[in-house]
C-alpha cells in the first residue's frame, strides 16, 4: 500500500490539527500492518513451494524455525487489519464532523477501547463514501476465512487452535446436544491446517485488504477536500483578525 498520498494544507488553523495528525498516523501504520501482511503471505507461498522438496527433518524443522511463527502472525491479521480500519474511519470522521455539522457533540464517539462497527457507522454515516468503505471492511476475515481455519482466532487466543502443517489438537471435545441440551464428547481431534490451502485463503484476505485501503483513501480525499476549503476561510478569518484564533505551520504533510 502507498505512502505520502496524502495532501494537507500546509497550513492550518489549529482545530484541524488532531485530525491532521492522526491521519499522518493511521495512513502510515494502516499501509504498514498491509504490507507486513502482503510479505508474510509471500513467505508461506514460498515455504509452501519448498516443503516438498524438504526431508521430514527438514520439514520438522521448518515448520518450527519458520513457518508457524509465520502463519500465526498471518492468520491474525485480517482481524487486526479490520479493527484498525474501523478505529482510524471512527476517529476521522469524528474529527471532520465536529466542524461540519453544527449538532455533533464530542461524546459521540467512545473511548478507544470501546470503537467498533457501529461506532464507525455513527461516525460516517453522513459521509457519501463511508458504505463502500464499511462493506468492504466486513468482507475482511469474515466467515469463510473462520470457518476454513477452525475459528483459528478465537481458538488461538481463548483455547487452542489448529496447528500448521502438523499435528492434531483437541482430541476430546466437549459440545452441547441442541435438541436435548445435554452434555455430549467428541473424539477424534482437530487436523493441522495445509499450508498450501492456508496460503490460498490468505491471498483473498490481502485482497480485501487492498480493496478497503482503497475505500479508506477515497473517503479521506472526500474528508481533505472538505478540509482544505473550510481551512482556508478560517485562515482568512484570522489574517483578517489575528484575535480570532491561532493557525500552525505543519510543513509537508
Amino acid at each position: 500500500m502507498p505512502y505520502n498520498w496524502i495532501a494537507m494544507p500546509e497550513r492550518l488553523y489549529a482545530a484541524w490539527m488532531p485530525y491532521s495528525m492522526m491521519l499522518d498516523d493511521f495512513a502510515r501504520e494502516l499501509a504498514n500492518s498491509i504490507n507486513a501482511f502482503t510479505l508474510n503471505v509471500q513467505r508461506l507461498s514460498a515455504w509452501a513451494t519448498l516443503m516438498t522438496s524438504l526431508g521430514e527433518e527438514e520439514r520438522a524443522e521448518a515448520l518450527h524455525e519458520f513457518i508457524d511463527p509465520i502463519a500465526t502472525l498471518s492468520l491474525l491479521m485480517p482481524y487486526a487489519i479490520r479493527s484498525r480500519l474501523l478505529f482510524a474511519t471512527a476517529h476521522l470522521c469524528h474529527q471532520v464532523n465536529l466542524v461540519r455539522e453544527t449538532d455533533w457533540a464530542e461524546a459521540s464517539l467512545p473511548v478507544d477501547d470501546k470503537i467498533w462497527m457501529d461506532s464507525a457507522d455513527r461516525q460516517g454515516a453522513r459521509w457519501r463514501n463511508y458504505n463502500r468503505l464499511k462493506t468492504r471492511i466486513e468482507a475482511i476475515g469474515g466467515k469463510r476465512l473462520a470457518q476454513a481455519t477452525t475459528n483459528f482466532r478465537n481458538t488461538f487466543t481463548h483455547r487452542f487452535s489448529p496447528r500448521v502443517g502438523t499435528g492434531i489438537t483437541n482430541f476430546a471435545t466437549r459440545c452441547f446436544d441442541p435438541a436435548t441440551g445435554k452434555a455430549c464428547y467428541s473424539f477424534g481431534g482437530t487436523e493441522p491446517l495445509d499450508l498450501k490451502e492456508l496460503t490460498a485463503l490468505l491471498v483473498v484476505e490481502l485482497d480485501r485488504c487492498y480493496a478497503a485501503f482503497a475505500a479508506f483513501q477515497v473517503l479521506v480525499g472526500d474528508q481533505v477536500a472538505y478540509v482544505t476549503e473550510k481551512n482556508s476561510e478560517m485562515l482568512a478569518t484570522i489574517d483578517r483578525d489575528p484575535a480570532a484564533g491561532p493557525a500552525v505551520e505543519t510543513g509537508s504533510a
